[in-house]
């Protein structure tokens, strides 16, 4: 009996270890809204990837990529 309750823990355990290393942390999130980015991206229609990203932060990427453009970088 111990050993089946052992087990269920340990599957248990990794289940969670499992799901919490597939959440991508805010540098990937952050990386791939700046990959998203577009001509189409407006500071009200933003990608699907950037929805996460903050306010401030995806406002920087967006100047960013409109400076890039213009060839202002």
């Amino acid at each position: 009996m111990r050993i089946r309750i052992g087990v269920v823990v340990l599957a248990v355990v990794l289940l969670i270890a499992a799901f919490i290393s597939n959440i991508p942390s805010e540098a990937e999130t952050e990386l791939a809204c700046r990959r998203a980015l577009d001509n189409l991206s407006t500071w009200t229609n933003r990608p699907d990837v950037c929805l996460d990203v903050s306010a401030e932060t995806y406002r920087t990427f967006l100047l960013m990529y409109q400076l890039r453009e213009e060839g202002l970088d």
